[in-house]
C-alpha cells in the first residue's frame, strides 16, 4: 500500500502537464460527469482537480469521465448545490456558506481562527462530514454525497488601495465576507458587503468594497494582484466550508467497483491538493511581492497581540451556531466534542508521520 501511495505522489508531479496514460484497453465512458467550478483553470486546486479526473479515467478503464465547465461558466457557484439536487449537473465545487440554511452543519467549518494547516484541515472535516450522522443526513437531505473536502488555506485580507492593520483602521471599510467572518468584522466596525468570490476581481477595481477576506495562493490564480495593492497576512484560521460534491442519484447508479475507485481517488485528491496549495502559496507570495507583469503587491502581517484581539470574535460564532443547531434538534456540543477528537487525531499524525507526500522525497 504504501508502494501504492509513493508512486501516486511521484505521478502528481507530472499530472498537471497532461492526462494519464494506460496500457489497458480503454472502454467508453459509461459515466460522464459535468463538474461545475466557480474558479478558473489554473491555481493549486484546478490542478488537483485535473489530477483527480485523469486518475478516475485511468483506473476506471475510460468508464469515468469528467467534463469541467470552469468560472462558473455552467451555473453560478451558489446554484452549484441546486443543480446536483435537480439533476442540472452531476458533480460540482459546493460552498456552504451559500446556502447556510441547508448546509448549517458543515459551515462549521468557516469558523475564524479554527485549524491552520492545510491537509489536516481538508482529512479532518471530510472525517466529520462522512462519518457524523448530522453531517451525512445533511447532505442526503440535499441529494449529494461528499467526495472530499477543500481548503482556501490561511484566510488574509486583501485591500485595493490601503491595508488594514488594526481594529481600528476596520471601522468604516467595506470588506466582502463570508461564513464566520461576517459577523466578526462586522461586530468590529467594518461593513460587511456580501458578493460571490467570482466578482471580486470588478468589485476591487471599482471600488465597491475596500478589502476582501482572499487568501494568498487566489490572489495569484485570480489575478487579484492586478486590482489590489496590499495583503495582510492576518492567519484567521482557513475557509473549509466547501468541497467536491457528487450527486447521490449517479452514485448510486453506478457498480461498487466505480463507487469504490470515485471514492478512494477523491481521498487522495485532498492530500494532492494540499501538497500543490502549500507549495503554490508560498511560490504565489514570492511572485506578488516581487511583481507579477509590473503589478506589486505589498504582504502585511497583522501582530500577534492584534491578532489576538480579533481572535476573540470567533467566540460569537461558535455561539451563534450552537443555538442553530438547538432549533434543528441537533447536539451541537456532542458534535464539536468530537471535531476536537478528529483535529487531535489529524494533527498527532501529522505530527508523528508528517505529510505523506514527504515520504517521497
Amino acid at each position: 500500500m504504501r508502494a501504492f501511495i509513493c508512486g501516486l505522489f511521484a505521478l502528481a508531479l507530472v499530472a498537471a502537464s497532461g492526462p494519464v496514460t494506460t496500457t489497458s484497453a480503454v472502454a467508453a465512458a459509461e459515466f460522464e460527469l459535468r463538474y461545475s467550478d466557480l474558479g478558473p483553470p489554473r491555481g493549486p486546486r484546478a490542478e488537483a482537480l485535473k489530477w483527480w479526473a485523469a486518475e478516475l479515467k485511468s483506473r476506471s478503464k475510460g468508464r469515468i469521465e469528467i467534463e469541467f465547465f470552469w468560472g462558473q461558466s455552467l451555473m453560478k457557484g451558489k446554484d452549484n448545490l441546486r443543480g446536483i439536487g435537480s439533476g442540472l449537473v452531476e458533480t460540482a465545487q459546493i460552498i456552504a456558506s451559500y446556502t447556510p440554511a441547508e448546509l448549517a452543519v458543515w459551515n462549521y467549518a468557516s469558523v475564524p481562527f479554527g485549524i491552520n494547516d492545510e491537509w489536516v484541515g481538508m482529512r479532518v472535516w471530510h472525517e466529520m462530514l462522512t462519518t457524523t450522522p448530522e453531517a451525512v443526513a445533511e447532505a442526503k437531505k440535499n441529494k449529494f454525497k461528499l467526495l472530499a473536502n477543500n481548503t482556501t488555506g490561511p484566510v488574509h485580507l486583501l485591500c485595493a488601495k490601503a491595508p488594514v492593520k488594526n481594529a481600528a483602521e476596520l471601522k468604516g471599510k467595506k470588506i466582502r465576507t463570508s461564513g464566520g467572518l461576517t459577523n466578526l468584522l462586522k461586530g468590529m466596525g467594518a461593513v460587511p458587503v456580501t458578493i460571490g468570490f467570482g466578482e471580486l476581481y470588478q468589485a476591487l477595481e471599482r471600488g465597491t468594497i475596500d478589502c476582501t477576506q482572499n487568501y494568498t495562493a487566489f490572489v495569484k490564480s485570480y489575478k487579484h494582484y492586478e486590482v489590489a495593492d496590499h495583503l495582510v497576512e492576518a492567519y484567521m484560521g482557513q475557509f473549509l466550508a466547501y468541497g467536491i460534491g457528487v450527486s447521490q442519484k449517479i452514485f448510486d447508479e453506478m457498480p461498487k467497483d466505480l463507487q469504490d475507485i470515485l471514492v478512494q481517488t477523491s481521498v487522495e485528491y485532498m492530500d494532492i491538493y494540499a501538497k500543490h496549495q502549500i507549495d503554490f502559496t508560498k511560490q504565489a507570495r514570492a511572485e506578488i511581492i516581487a511583481g507579477i507583469d509590473g503589478k506589486k503587491v505589498t504582504v502585511h502581517t497583522l501582530s500577534d497581540a492584534e491578532r489576538a484581539k480579533w481572535a476573540e470574535g470567533a467566540k460569537l460564532f461558535n455561539d451563534k451556531w450552537l443555538e442553530r443547531m438547538e432549533k434543528k434538534g441537533i447536539d451541537g456540543q456532542a458534535f464539536l466534542d468530537k471535531l476536537a477528537k478528529v483535529t487531535a487525531k489529524w494533527e498527532a499524525k501529522l505530527e508523528k508521520e508528517g505529510y505523506p507526500w514527504a515520504k517521497t522525497n
